[in-house]
């Protein structure tokens, strides 16, 4: 469990992250596409998890491709969510315990930061 975002639940915060790689999902039928973010920090330097999948989403996407160890900084929602094994395998139901974890929704204002953060040298999108 994310514990560490518990305390950002339902607040919008600003986030840092290394971008690792591209991934995609299927939810009630539907495909997408996500990302996978390592070292996530506030943009104080508070880490707050190993590593978070999510959303490919427009204002990433209108960046443009990323590549491994890339910077985002990003704004987002903190929500909590139910995870584990729901179904009826009594067996999968013990490997994969239900419990409650936090994800990162509606990411907007993304920009690319280039080695460190705080340098700002490739595009910045969505920032008022």
């Amino acid at each position: 469990m994310r514990t560490e975002l518990q305390s950002l639940e339902g607040q919008k915060s600003r986030f840092v992250a290394i971008f690792e790689r591209y991934g995609t999902y299927r939810a009630r039928g539907i495909a997408g596409r996500s990302i996978l973010l390592r070292n996530l920090k506030t943009v104080k330097g508070r880490l707050l998890a190993d590593h978070i999948w999510i959303n490919y989403t427009a204002g990433f996407d209108a960046i443009g491709e990323f590549v491994r160890g890339d910077v985002v900084q990003f704004t987002a929602s903190v929500r909590s969510y139910s995870k584990g094994y729901f179904g009826q395998r009594i067996e999968d139901r013990f490997a994969h315990k239900p419990g409650l974890d936090y994800r990162l929704t509606f990411p907007r204002n993304v920009v690319k930061l280039a080695g460190q953060p705080g340098q700002k040298t490739m595009h910045s999108v969505g920032e008022r």
